[in-house]
């Protein structure tokens, strides 16, 4: 129908709406292609309505639809009546470009990808969009990780592009070999490039971990991953290790009910990251679960100092693109800025003098603090710290927020030391209240008992 008037357009469907009956027209509308789907589906209905639009166009009915079907062979019109009547009352679909349909690769999706694999980066001038380019890739090929039935890890074939195992494991002229005395896996490639001088085809060695499951590798350390402190982990973590089918989570709510063991593991807090880690060591180590205690809690503990420099890496890569000066690297401000910060905290919800703020930061007064009475570094950090905080809330928002942490403070004293600390627990472990107020008094009442009568 491309090409017809809008006020014909308008007569047809008028026309389809009697012809389908009076649901037709809000049927169409709440359901737009799954009910036209629908009715492609139902034979029988399909037959009640062509046995409609033959005795109405007898009697002279349906004269747009009459002559939009005039010529047609019984065949087409049959297409018709089951989805080519969609074409007059639904927008098109919208055409699912693929990246590679675009110029200069025109449908040729390997020559697509290839070019993807060797670098782009030279023909994109947004960012985002760029990311969005590798993100889809990423998806499309997913994570390999490991051989399932030998439990060797995927290699990336040498002196290729390809993006995807095509030849590996054991598919290709490319086989495995396990490093004597080692976990570690190599592939030989019996295919590689030809000798320039024997002319025959070279074995080449590939060591290294497909590109994609690098970047997914590294995409889910930064979303799952968070800095642990490793002196504080070590001294918890033999009790951590989870038995085969456990989670680190599992265990991690056992301790929290052992007072001893509270306070070290709110201190950690991220258990998230130990689960995600242990998920990674059972992936990629088969037989994990059934290693020593001690040897599980030390890969645990090395993977997890892996993941701390792999996240500060990243992060100072990122600063220094933001911000960043040759030869200095980026410079860090934030913990300047949080020590201003505090300061204004200090004065404005706290109250207290600047002599106080001072000992409390560890910063000593100045020599003539004693008969001009002004610690004039602590003056300067509390004006740079409200100043922050003005440019982020406003004048208004931040003596809002001010009076919001005073009434805090109010509540949080107004409660008993147990009830302070069952809030800090269910805070810590996202439990509920009830239950953590429940767990501190048990533990009392079983450290009253222990202790007997006095």
């Amino acid at each position: 129908m491309r090409g017809e008037s809008e006020a014909r357009r308008r007569r047809l469907l008028e026309e389809l709406k009697g012809l389908f009956g009076p649901a037709f027209g809000p049927a169409l509308e709440a359901y737009g292609r799954s009910f036209a789907e629908r009715i492609s589906e139902d034979e029988g209905f399909r037959a009640e309505i062509r046995d409609r639009f033959e005795r109405g166009r007898a009697l002279g009915g349906f004269p747009e639809l009459s002559s939009l079907l005039a010529g047609m062979t019984r065949e087409e019109e049959d297409e018709f009546f089951e989805t080519g009547w969609t074409r007059l009352v639904l927008p098109p679909s919208a055409p699912s470009e693929n990246p590679w349909d675009r110029a200069p690769w025109l449908g040729d999706r390997e020559a697509y990808r290839e070019d993807l694999y060797s670098g782009l980066a030279f023909a994109f001038t947004d960012l985002r969009s760029f990311a969005r380019e590798w993100l889809e890739e990423l998806l499309r090929v997913g994570y390999y990780g490991m051989e399932e039935s030998l439990g060797l890890p995927i290699r990336q074939q040498a002196g290729t592009l390809s993006p995807t195992p095509e030849s590996l494991p054991l598919y290709g002229e490319s086989y495995p070999v396990r490093l004597e005395g080692t976990r570690q896996t190599v592939w030989l490639g019996l295919d590689g490039p030809r000798s320039e001088t024997g002319q025959y085809r070279e074995v080449t060695v590939s060591e290294e971990p497909l590109r994609t499951d690098g970047a997914i590798f590294a995409a889910l350390a930064v979303l799952e991953g968070r800095s642990i402190d490793l002196s504080r982990l070590r001294k918890i973590l033999p009790e951590l290790v989870p038995s085969c089918g456990e989670s680190v989570w599992d265990r991690w709510t056992d301790l929290a009910s052992e007072e001893s063991k509270a306070e070290l593991l709110r201190s950690l807090r991220h258990h998230q990251t130990l689960d995600y880690v242990l998920l990674l060591l059972r992936y990629h180590r088969p037989g994990f679960d059934a290693l020593p205690l001690e040897e599980r809690a030390g890969l645990l503990a090395e993977a997890c100092a892996h993941l701390n420099d792999s996240l500060e890496a990243l992060r100072k890569f990122m600063a220094f693109v933001e911000y960043g000066v040759p030869g200095r690297g980026a410079v860090p401000v934030a913990r300047t800025i949080a020590r201003d910060i505090k300061a204004a905290v200090l004065k404005d919800v706290e109250g207290l003098t600047y002599r106080q703020i001072g000992e409390r930061l560890g910063i000593p007064p100045p020599a003539d603090f004693g008969y001009k009475g002004d610690h004039a570094s602590v003056r300067k950090m509390v004006g740079r710290g409200r100043k922050f905080f003005r440019a982020a809330l406003g004048e208004e928002g931040y003596a809002s927020h001010v009076e919001a942490m005073k009434e805090e403070a109010r509540r949080r004293h107004a409660m008993s030391a147990t009830e302070r600390e069952a809030e800090d627990l269910a805070e810590a472990f996202g439990i509920p209240y009830e239950d953590a107020l429940r767990r501190i008094e048990e533990r009392g009442r079983k450290r009253e008992e222990e202790s007997g009568p006095a």
